[in-house]
């Protein structure tokens, strides 16, 4: 198979909470390069026409992982069985290129109370 499968997994949100995550590269994976950026983007189902609810940039893109800290009144307005996909932006590797970005995860967005 070409191409890359994200890693599949669901993204927890609880009522009144924020939502704090990160995300760890493993040991053996390359660094993430200096000026690498990273969102979460939020879809309404999985279609690639299902409107986009909500984009969450991460505060922190560190060598070895991604940290995402996002406030109550964004996340209690995520509903449960939404979609969400973790896309990392490589810097463009030369001055002519475009940026990368990289599907790491994706998944369904649960809901607990």
């Amino acid at each position: 198979m070409s191409g890359y499968s994200p890693i599949r997994e669901p993204l927890v949100l609880t009522r009144g909470a924020d939502y704090i995550h990160r995300f760890q590269k493993a040991a053996t994976d390359p660094e993430f390069p200096a000026g690498t950026t990273a969102e979460i983007i939020i879809t309404r189902g999985n279609s690639m026409t299902a409107p986009v609810l909500a984009s969450w940039q991460a505060y922190d893109v560190t060598a070895d992982a991604i940290e995402f800290w996002i406030q109550v009144p964004e996340t209690d307005a995520i509903p449960d069985r939404s979609n969400w996909r973790l896309i990392v932006h490589y810097p463009s590797p030369a001055p002519d290129a475009e940026v990368q970005d990289f599907a790491w995860y994706r998944g369904p967005v649960k809901r607990e109370q």
